[in-house]
């Protein structure tokens, strides 16, 4: 066999080649590990552009329902940086994400200290269309801003699908769509099997005359779990709307439901004689809408729960305790890795 033979130039060439290929395959390695994911571009309930370097680490936001989308689709509370109030949360978060009790307060609502939001160094803002007026201010410290306006399901599952590409969350985002999705069919099928609906009412929770609207989530709630809502067609266009007792007792709902974070109970309802004519008052039917843990009317994924609930509370012979409890357990075993007892939910 004939030896192959390579002279110097041939040499040199090759190595050059070879120095060439491993300075081009660095190059790469490195520029997928400074930015892995890429630049996110997206738009925002209310048509803002809005553009990250890649998932957002540090996240802030001081309203509850559109925090809680971050948290959901992380399970925990770890890419929180800062928040406002809490308490707003219930019990929940000391639960699932207690690292949020450390998380430096930014300010509450609207109220936010700009010095202290810059001092946790946020790449990402979160908060509701009604706070918009404020983006300019994080724009001008190069926070970007993600708007969510989210009332029904649709705006809801939107939500989720934006903060999940935001935070390369996307996968999380599409299961728990498609968790809504399921319930809300399981839940309007079942519905249409009621041979009666009882009429509803669902009042604020910071005054007993003030009612639930169709633009709100909770009027949606209630049809679709096979309730007629007195309200359908009063004031569509407004949300909490205050009204008098004598356009309740008009109503004369069969079924009334009061908020878990209500400024007053039941037993106002039940106790308070202006109310006693009133067929819900007088067959005993005014009931907390759960959760004690997590406020299962608010604008959130949880909210899934809220109308499996309200189906489970309106047609028990349709939609049994034993359903209920084993889609809430798919919810939060998916969502936070455990459940919870219906004790400890406010679940009868």
């Amino acid at each position: 066999m004939r030896a192959f033979k390579i002279n110097k130039r041939q040499l040199g060439t090759v190595l050059a080649c070879i120095t060439m290929l491993f300075v081009l395959a660095t190059c790469g390695v490195a520029g997928e590990t400074s930015n892995p994911e890429g630049k996110i571009t997206l738009v925002d309930h209310i048509g803002r552009t809005v553009e990250l370097p890649g998932p957002a680490q540090r996240v802030i936001g001081t309203h509850n329902p559109t925090m809680n989308m971050v948290v959901v689709l992380d399970g925990n509370g770890h890419r929180i940086v800062g928040f406002g109030n809490k308490d707003m949360a219930f019990g929940l978060y000391d639960v699932v994400a207690p690292e949020i009790n450390e998380v430096t307060q930014i300010g509450r609502g609207r109220n936010i200290n700009m010095e202290t939001v810059m001092t946790v160094k946020p790449d990402l803002m979160m908060m509701p269309a009604r706070f918009a007026s404020q983006v300019p201010q994080f724009e001008e410290i190069g926070v970007p801003c993600l708007v969510l306006d989210v009332e029904k399901f649709e705006s809801i599952k939107s939500a989720l699908t934006l903060v999940g590409k935001a935070t390369g969350q996307d996968e999380r985002a599409r299961r728990l769509n498609d968790f809504f999705d399921e319930k809300i069919k399981k839940i309007s099928a079942i519905a249409e099997k009621a041979e009666t609906k009882p009429t509803v009412l669902m009042l604020s929770g910071s005054s007993m005359t003030a009612v639930s609207t169709d633009a709100m989530l909770q009027n949606l709630m209630i049809e679709t779990a096979g309730g007629i809502n007195v309200t359908a067609g009063f004031q569509p266009d407004e949300l909490w709307t205050d009204v008098d007792i004598e356009q309740i007792i008009a109503w004369n709902p069969e079924v009334i439901y009061i908020p878990v974070y209500a400024d007053y109970t039941v037993e106002d309802i039940l106790n308070d004689p202006k109310w006693s004519s009133i067929s819900a008052v007088q067959n005993r039917r005014v009931y907390r809408f759960p959760s004690k843990l997590e406020p299962w009317d608010y604008p959130v994924a949880s909210s899934a729960l809220g109308l499996c609930w309200t189906c489970y509370n309106l047609h028990p012979e349709l939609y049994s305790f034993e359903d209920l409890m084993a889609d809430v357990d798919e919810f939060y075993q998916f969502v936070y890795g455990q459940t919870f007892s219906a004790e400890r939910l406010g679940i009868e």
